[in-house]
């Protein structure tokens, strides 16, 4: 349950009780009773998968968007009964299909860096939840989103390019490396294919083709033999060659 500007969240580690300060502009921070004791930051954000469009909310563990800066280890959000400080996050987006929002949560961690428990993790995402559903049903929600988008464009933009000239760079420098890893080009092959072709020398400079009984060239191909009709005799039978006449006995 909850009233107007407090949040009652049933967590692992007990009742935890968030109330909401005055709108910052782009900004909503709850401060934290009960279970837990500290503060959590709640702001507008891009879509996870559409930079282009402030739809979403993101909860932050302590006074501050720690993606933009880091809250001193003495502010950040621990539980009542103990001294270890905790760093966190939650988004809260539209879903693609559906009405029912999609979560993205960056796991916690200590101060140290240190991986929780599991009851105090369920604790903590609880906490980031309740405040990320609260400041998504607000009635000023699109000044807080707008706000974000006109404070957060130009430092997206600056990361895009970044992005854009590093992956540029990486495909110039992929390319300079496929081609130093090509193995040498073989000139005598290149040289030998661009040369004309041999032209054919005289048959009696080249060995003789000893399988058809005659002469070839080398480099070129022989020259079909000819295969005129031989010529039939005019001679009348009974006559000899010279005379052509009748041969007498």
């Amino acid at each position: 349950m909850s009233t107007t500007d407090t949040l009652t969240i049933e967590t692992p580690t007990g009742t935890v009780h968030a109330t909401a300060g005055p709108r910052r502009t782009d900004s909503v921070v709850f401060e934290l009773h009960g279970a837990m004791r500290g503060s959590v930051h709640v702001t507008g954000t891009q879509h996870p998968r559409y930079w282009d469009q402030f739809t979403a909310v993101r909860a932050c563990l302590g006074p501050v968007d720690t993606y933009e800066t880091t809250a001193p280890d003495d502010a950040l959000p621990r539980l009542a009964r103990g001294g270890t400080g905790y760093h966190g996050s939650l988004t809260r987006y539209p879903a693609d299909y559906g009405d029912r929002p999609e979560v993205s949560v960056w796991p916690p961690t200590t101060a140290a860096g240190n991986e929780p428990s599991a009851k105090t993790t369920a604790t903590l995402t609880a906490v980031l939840r309740a405040c990320a559903d609260s400041v998504a049903q607000r009635d000023d929600l699109p000044l807080i989103l707008d706000a974000s988008r006109l404070r957060k464009t130009p430092g997206l933009l600056r990361f895009l390019n970044w992005a854009s000239a590093h992956a540029d760079a990486a495909a110039v420098r992929y390319e300079a490396e496929s081609q130093s890893a090509r193995p040498a080009p073989d000139l005598r092959r290149i040289t030998a294919a661009a040369l004309p072709p041999r032209p054919c020398t005289s048959p009696g400079s080249d060995p003789p083709d000893r399988s058809r009984g005659r002469r070839v060239s080398r480099g070129c191909r022989p020259e079909p033999r000819s295969h005129r009709p031989r010529r039939r005799s005019s001679r009348l039978p009974g006559t000899s060659r010279r005379s052509r006449g009748p041969v007498r006995g």
